[in-house]
This record gives structure tokens, sequence and C-alpha cells, in this order.
């Protein structure tokens, strides 16, 4: 396993400032930094370092500030002091006006979990292609997304270690029943609604990721590995006015999964990776709107798995992250199936 003892220094700084602002803060943050790093990639530059270290490192790595402040949420319940008497759902308020410093510390200490834990999901074998040219030239895919897939794990722990409900929180009500007063997005909880997002959303992003390969990875191939986050980093941007009170919907898990079917189906259904090849070819379209029907499915995914895992419970699991690992995973043996 991978391992550095400066990023986990510095990932308990992180996991205590994502704490200390909220967890859902933090997120919004990952989003406008990486917008900051698509900007250098516009320009002409290499930011990969930008993205690795500081996007999705120990300064605004959803896996470690997020997940810190997830888990000093249900810490913070569980000791009585969340403000309001609010549950260890809460991931918005910042925690710092509990004036605690052992609430930053758990935060802290979360944040390093995420750390290691996200860096030893990354040792398990990369699923890879037979034909790299359907690949953009690469060989290797990955398995999963494991930052994702670690918010998953250490939310599921923190819940057993501080929350009482249970993974599948069905005490009081059936398996994908919504409690009364216990929702996740209120007014986006139909089943219909987020399919609809996840289409919509996810045509736009699907389109967003598209054109930037096309128009960046001749003079920066690098873009390949952070296209499929560009819808993801505006629907993070867009709970700015979720915090603020407005009925905002909740898409990164939807525009994320549709990127990536996207991009992983565009050189398949066209038969290369020479993105200059693609100007006109109706596969491309074919492969958007194949993102938009993985972003509903995205959608109905992310409502079943909270009211399944979190609409109901004590504590924060994340809907997106877990149906971001789920359709992750899946869209990646397609690829090396099909490629």
């Amino acid at each position: 396993m991978e391992f550095d003892l400066l990023w986990l220094v510095a990932s308990f700084g992180g996991g205590a400032f994502g704490a200390a602002i909220g967890g859902q803060t933090a997120f919004i943050f990952t989003g406008i930094l990486y917008m900051i790093g698509l900007g250098g990639y516009l320009g002409g530059v290499d930011m990969g370092w930008f993205m690795g270290s500081i996007v999705f490192g120990p300064v605004f790595g959803p896996h470690i500030a997020f997940l810190g402040g997830a888990g000093a949420a249900a810490y913070a319940a569980k000791k009585g002091v969340m403000a309001g008497g609010a549950n260890g759902r809460d991931i918005v308020t910042p925690l710092a006006g509990i004036g605690r410093s052992d609430v930053l510390a758990v935060g802290g200490i979360v944040g390093m979990v995420g750390y290691l834990v996200n860096n030893l999901l990354a040792e398990v074998p990369a699923l890879s292609v037979s034909d790299p040219d359907l690949h953009y030239g690469a060989e290797v895919i990955g398995w999963t997304d494991t930052v994702a897939l670690t918010i998953v794990v250490v939310s599921i722990a923190v819940r057993f270690i501080w929350g009482s409900t249970g993974l599948f929180s069905t005490k009081d009500h059936a398996l994908l029943a919504v409690g009364e007063g216990k929702h996740w997005v209120e007014h986006q909880e139909g089943w219909g609604i987020s399919a609809m997002h996840g289409l919509t959303s996810g045509i736009m992003s699907a389109f967003a990721t598209i054109w930037l390969v096309v128009f960046i990875f001749p003079t920066a191939p690098g873009i390949v590995n952070h296209a499929q986050l560009v819808g993801w980093a505006i629907s993070a941007i867009t709970l700015i006015f979720l915090s603020l009170g407005m009925k905002t919907p909740v898409t990164h898990h939807m525009t994320i999964v549709a990127s990536i079917a996207a991009l992983k189906f565009a050189p398949i259904l066209a038969g290369t990776s020479d993105v200059t090849a693609w100007d006109g070819d109706v596969m491309i379209v074919v492969a958007v709107i194949i993102g938009g029907i993985f972003g509903a499915l995205a959608g109905v995914l992310g409502e079943a798995l909270s009211r399944m895992t979190n609409a109901n419970g004590d504590t924060h699991i994340d809907p997106p992250a877990f149906a971001i690992w789920i359709g992750t995973s899946v869209l990646y043996v397609l690829t090396a199936i099909l490629a």
C-alpha cells in the first residue's frame, strides 16, 4: 500500500477542517477547486498534480474533508452536542459552532482513516482492455471509484460506532419507505423525478465531458482522467443553493456516472480514440444518450440507497457515493468486456 506520512498528517488537518466548516461545504469546495484545475487544463497546463494533491488529496478530497465532516457530526450527535438536537445525518451545519476540540479531532481522525482506506482500496488489481485504441491509448481502466467506496465503507463503520439504527434502518419502516419527517432530499425523492434529473443532468454532463476530450486530449492527454468530473463539479457547486435553503437537486452521482458512461462508450462506438475522427459521427451522439440513460439509473439508484441506508438512519451514509461506487464498477466491467 502506498503510504506517505506527510499526506497522513495533512489528512488529519483536512478532516478536521471539513468538520469545522461542515461536510457539505467541504464538498462544495472540492467542486470549486476542480473547476480551477480544469481552467489550468484549458490554458494548456498539465494540472494532474493539483487534482491529485489539492482537489482529491488531504485538502478537500471527499474521502478526507467531507468524510471528516460526516464522521464528526455522527460523533457530536452521539455526545448530544449537535445544535438544536440535530442527529448525525446533519452534514450541513459547521461544527465549529459547537466549540469542542474533541469533535474536530474526530473529524481529523476520520480523515486519516479515509486516506488509509482509499490507499488500501487502490491496491486492488485494476481491470484492463484488450485494445487500448478503444480506451484512449491506455490499457488500464481501474476497478472502481475508490474515493466513493472509501466514503461508503467508513460511513458504514461510523454508523455502527456512533449510530444506533443499523445499516438498513428498518426498525420503524419498510426498506424502501420514507419515514415521516425523515428525508434525504425531499423535493426529489420520487422515482420519476429522480430519473428525470439523472437523464437531463446526465446528458448535459456527458456532452461537456466529450467536448472537453475532443478539444483538450490532443494536446493534454491527461484530461481523460478528469474530464468525467466536469458535471460532477458543477453539481457540487450547486449545493451552495441547497445549503441556503433553496430546493436545488442533488445530482453529482448522476452527472459523474453519465460522464463516465459517455467517456468509456465514445471510443468503443466510434471504433477509435482519435478524437479528431469523431466530428459528425452519430455514434458520439449515441454515447451521450447512453450517458443520459446511465445518469437516470444513477438517480434512481441514489434514491433507493437513500431510503435503504440514510433517510431513516441516525448517521450519514452518503447515497451519491454509494451510487457512484456501484455505477463506476459496472461501467468499468463493461469497458473491459467491450474494449
